[in-house]
């Protein structure tokens, strides 16, 4: 009996010991390890998000601050959801119009200066990036934000009150609370007010310039704290960023790496060259290279910023008015042939307004352009192009201006070989479709001045005829697509004012609509009707971006796919394998 029992409690000893090693291993599997090498053309010389909104400084401070809410995968992997971070639950509903909201802080989160984050670093992360003072660029998010109208926060932004009078309050050290203009949905609060990064007040005040209107904070290394997922360990201008996997961050295990390092590298060829010798781990392929990496089961597809318009200048006063005219914009909209020219630069014709990266509905993260109806006044891109419609419509514009012909200057930027191309292409197209009595131009300008001079302005209206541009609203509200062609949108981006316009957006911003998302998507597209038919811009092509990631990065998101709103979870949710 003995013997049984040495030899049942031996047999145990052993099952137990194999569970102890099983844990033990599956413990050290749960575990981060390795690193993601990546680059960027040029390093940030801030890590101020109010007053940079260069992508560089976009991806490291996204890594090392925490949010209030933040957009993470859903279980499915493949659509995304908004997670509490520094708050500890999505907001409140204080009142019945649904004006007054609060959020609750987590407690016991930390900077990495290991001051406890409270509501004071809220609400002075909200006065400081709406302070008439600094005049930080980043400031009109949420000063003319069109999800939510914060009480006084524009008026504030302009110097005509003091913050005392903004509806951001302090209600005890965990909870904040913001009072609206008017009534607005719970998801609004949170993909605005949210999202962003939150400073450490005890430091960014040290380092308030004494007029107030400029300040040092993430000026340098010493002068930065961080507070996300990521710790920033190193920073050495013009030559890398360390960043380091924070494990007291609230949502540490997701972050499955131990860390990133950003090297700066200039020119897209040598950032395919170091990653084909293997020392970055991801890379973009500029579409000169795209032939090369066809067959390539490294490299994965994507719809970013791609989606490009000519932006007419219907306020251009020469030739009477010629741009201004509907007829002209039909005869040029019609008598360009989108299939030729996305065949030449790899690019997709379109006849839409918004673009494939845009969601439409948050709780599936389906497409806008997949919603029902969304095609249904929509041209079709391949079969639009039509010569002799164009020519109708040309006549009656040159009869409408008292003109036998007309010139069309084409501006683009002196950097972009694909615009430049494009206006070639487009060049040969119109005049042949006209039969020369429409003679277009060429114009380079400097690359920093095409946004600029593309914008309408009263005090220059001839500082261009026709442009090349993209534009870029949050992709999760596709109500932010049309808020540049409303009348009292300002600056202004359009020449253009349409009363029945303006009435849609409204009611696509109020709340009753917000909370019926079938009746919100359907006002949506009522407005990309009317921005199409007034030929407002002419869509002409979508292209997809191409990214090559390493073999040893193993991405979390459902079969490998882009999700919009999220991305590919490179480079801080991928595993190494």
């Amino acid at each position: 009996m003995k013997k049984i029992l040495a030899l049942l409690l031996a047999a145990m000893m052993l099952v137990a010991a194999f569970a102890g090693c099983a844990a033990q291993n599956n413990n050290e599997a749960s575990k981060p390890s390795g690193w993601v090498n990546d680059y960027f053309t040029a390093l940030p010389t801030t890590l101020n998000t109010f007053v940079s909104g260069n992508t560089e400084v976009y991806y490291v401070v996204r890594a090392t601050s925490i949010n209030l809410y933040r957009s993470y995968l859903t279980d499915s992997a493949d659509s995304y959801e908004y997670l509490p971070e520094l708050a500890s639950e999505l907001p409140i509903q204080m009142d019945e119009e649904g004006k007054v909201w609060q959020i609750k802080l987590r407690q016991g989160q930390k900077f990495s200066n290991g001051l406890e984050i409270t509501a004071d670093d809220v609400l002075y992360t909200y006065e400081m990036l709406l302070d008439p003072n600094q005049l930080n660029v980043k400031a009109t998010q949420i000063a003319n934000a069109t999800s939510i109208t914060i009480v006084n926060a524009a008026a504030y932004f302009a110097g005509e009150c003091s913050w005392e009078d903004v509806g951001m309050k302090k209600i005890d050290d965990y909870t904040i609370e913001i009072t609206n203009v008017e009534p607005t949905t719970q998801l609004n609060v949170t993909r605005t007010i949210g999202v962003g990064t939150i400073v450490c007040k005890e430091l960014y005040k040290s380092l308030l310039g004494d007029d107030g209107t400029w300040t040092g904070y993430g000026m340098t290394a010493d002068q930065y704290v961080s507070s996300g997922a990521f710790i920033l360990k190193e920073w050495i201008p013009d030559a890398k960023i360390v960043l380091e996997r924070n494990p007291d961050f609230v949502f540490a295990d997701k972050i499955k790496i131990e860390g990133i390092t950003f090297i700066a590298i200039p020119d897209a060829q040598t950032a395919l060259e170091l990653f084909v010798k293997g020392e970055i781990d991801a890379v973009d392929i500029s579409y000169e290279h795209w032939e090369n990496y066809a067959e390539d089961p490294r490299v994965y597809n994507y719809y970013d910023d791609s989606l490009m318009y000519m932006f007419v200048n219907m306020g251009n006063p020469n030739q009477n008015n010629l741009l201004g005219k509907l007829n002209f914009r039909e005869a040029l909209y019609y008598g360009l042939d989108r299939v030729a020219i996305g065949n030449a630069i790899s690019g997709e014709p379109v006849t839409r307004y918004v673009r494939k990266g845009v969601i439409g509905d948050p709780a599936t993260g389906t497409a806008y352009v997949n919603m029902p109806g969304a095609n249904d006044f929509i041209d079709d891109p391949m079969t639009v192009y039509n010569p002799t419609k164009a020519n109708e419509f040309f006549t009656k514009a040159l009869e409408e201006c008292n003109l036998t012909s007309a010139t069309l200057e084409l501006m683009y930027s002196e950097v972009s070989t694909r615009t430049r191309s494009i206006w070639e292409m487009a060049q040969v197209q119109w005049k042949d479709v006209f039969n020369g009595k429409l003679q277009p131009t060429m114009r380079s300008v400097p690359a920093g001045q095409t946004i600029t001079l593309r914008r309408w302005n009263p005090s220059n209206p001839t500082a261009f005829e026709i442009t090349l541009g993209s534009m870029l609203p949050d992709a999760d509200d596709p109500s932010q697509s049309f808020h540049c062609f409303t009348s009292t949108y300002s600056p202004p981006r359009f020449y253009y004012s349409n009363p029945e316009f303006d009435a849609l957006y409204d009611q696509a911003v109020s709340r009753e609509v917000r909370a019926d998302n079938d009746k919100f998507i359907d006002i949506c597209q009522k407005m990309e009707k009317i921005i199409l038919e007034d030929r407002v811009i002419i869509p002409v092509y979508e292209t997809v971006s191409k990214k090559l990631f390493a073999d040893k990065i193993d991405l979390p998101t459902a079969n490998d796919q882009y999700v919009t709103c999220y991305g590919f979870g490179y480079p801080y949710y991928v595993s190494i394998k």
